[in-house]
């Protein structure tokens, strides 16, 4: 049986480059994110969402309308429930499809909301925190377009750092250098695997 480290931490925190870090070391990494976006363009995922949002959901080209579907769920909760409610099933079933195969006899599963949904996958959460005057200068960068209120009303959506080490998950600090980071990982991983 493989053992699930769930890698998480909140918006900005620095999530994809310690999976990026990982999958360097030889690791396995499930993306739910990246995985999630793309289910929701296949059938029946797809249906679904249109018979909640409507046909605004996709663009002419067949991708998610993102910014219309972040506006339906931050100003429509039930809205945004009854999307979780038929996208976290398909990441699951696609999550159990892909640890079928996965190499390694550890292998990582990183979600931002790992907590959140209370994931019975993980043995072990490990936790990517940095302040957060840090994560809204690095969410800025990705996402010019969005407002300081956006930024914010996204991260009130989440757990704080401060409610994910209260969980008992084991941190890894991403508030400095690269160098930093992997010295940081290292020592995380020696309590985690």
């Amino acid at each position: 049986m493989k053992k699930i480290v769930c890698l998480t931490g909140g918006m900005g925190s620095g999530k994809s480059t310690v999976a990026q870090l990982l999958v360097k070391e030889g690791f396995s990494v499930y993306n739910s994110d990246a995985r999630a976006k793309w289910l929701m363009i296949q059938p029946p995922l797809r249906q679904l969402i249109e018979e909640i949002f409507g046909p605004s959901s996709y663009t002419n080209d067949g991708n998610l309308n993102r910014p219309f579907l972040s506006n339906q769920i931050f100003t429509q909760p039930e809205k945004k429930t009854a999307l979780e409610d038929v996208v976290h099933p398909a990441v699951r079933s696609d999550f159990e499809d892909w640890l079928a195969t996965a190499k390694g006899g550890v292998v990582f599963k990183e979600s931002a909301l790992t907590l959140e949904l209370e994931d019975t996958n993980c043995h072990t959460v490990l936790m990517v925190e940095c302040p957060e005057n840090i994560r809204i200068e690095r969410i800025r960068r990705r996402n010019p377009s969005w407002s300081l209120a956006d930024i914010k009303a996204r991260l009130a959506n989440q757990f704080t750092d401060e409610q994910r080490r209260e969980s008992g998950a084991v941190s890894v600090d991403n508030s400095g250098t690269l160098e930093s980071l992997k010295t940081s990982l290292d020592q995380a991983l020696t309590k985690c695997i």
